[in-house]
């Protein structure tokens, strides 16, 4: 997997990283077996994908665009363990408006896994080759990275450059690596990201799905801190019965200890 991988080495497959499902999702995933990347048109920031969604130049001063670039699906994960923002951000409190109760499916359970488990179904699913620089195996349209965060101006005087290099790299890394790119104020993410290009994606499709043991790919689910004991008992028990069977607990972010002082008052 080496060769696929960007700002990574092969000591990193080992770096833990997470990310945040809402339940109902997770569900899904632990019952389908199949963990889903999602167009990468459909990511929020205006940024994501800028450069193969920019206009090329040729000498000529004929304007182009990248067939491309339509046809990549992603999923983002994170190196941080563990925040509040992220709790707040991928974890819905939606009260029932009959009852006054959460509903469950909304609330968040992170997971926790490394980069080569959650990449190593992905990049077997596919035929390789051998690269002939290093003797190792290498496919065409799967890819898994560390982002990297530069200012706004930087990363738009990319585009002054000659990107040629990147936009038609036939190893397809190039174009995946443009992926890997966002603006300094979402460096608190840490995001490792996996990026999938599948040619004969139809223009309605927003996701695509490839097979996974989740037993073997998630070492732990966390579930939100916020919730009541009983709220995450129920939730456990509905993981349990998707037939997850490693650690669950609930993050105690929020726990404070019983602390004590010491007093000479009399």
């Amino acid at each position: 997997m080496e060769n696929n991988l960007i700002n990574l080495q092969k000591g990193d497959l080992d770096k833990n990283i997470y990310r945040i499902y809402q339940l109902d999702r997770f569900i899904d995933l632990l019952t389908n077996k199949t963990n889903v990347l999602v167009r990468t048109s459909l990511w929020e920031d205006p940024f994501e994908n800028f450069i193969l969604n920019s206009t090329g130049k040729l000498p000529s001063g004929q304007l182009f665009t990248i067939s491309s670039r339509d046809k990549y699906f992603g999923q983002c994960w994170s190196l941080k363990k563990e925040s509040d923002a992220m709790w707040r951000i991928y974890s819905q409190h939606i009260k029932d408006e009959k009852s006054g109760d959460l509903i469950t499916g909304n609330i968040g359970v992170k997971v926790k896994s490394n980069i080569g488990k959650i990449f190593e179904p992905l990049f077997n699913s596919q035929k390789s080759a051998i690269n002939p620089k290093n003797g190792l195996p290498y496919i065409l349209n799967s890819f898994i990275g560390k982002v990297e965060y530069k200012r706004k101006n930087d990363l738009i005087g990319l585009l002054s450059q000659n990107v040629s290099n990147i936009i038609f790299d036939q190893s397809g890394k190039g174009q995946a690596s443009t992926l890997m790119l966002k603006r300094l104020a979402f460096t608190h993410e840490r995001e490792v990201r996996i990026v999938h290009s599948y040619d004969d994606c139809d223009e309605s499709d927003k996701i695509y799905s490839y097979q996974i043991d989740p037993n073997h790919c998630f070492d732990e689910i966390v579930v939100d801190p916020r919730i009541p004991k009983q709220e995450y008992l129920k939730i456990k028990n509905l993981i349990r019965k998707a037939g997850y069977k490693n650690r669950i607990i609930q993050s105690g972010l929020y726990k404070i200890e019983n602390f004590t002082f010491n007093s000479d008052y009399p």
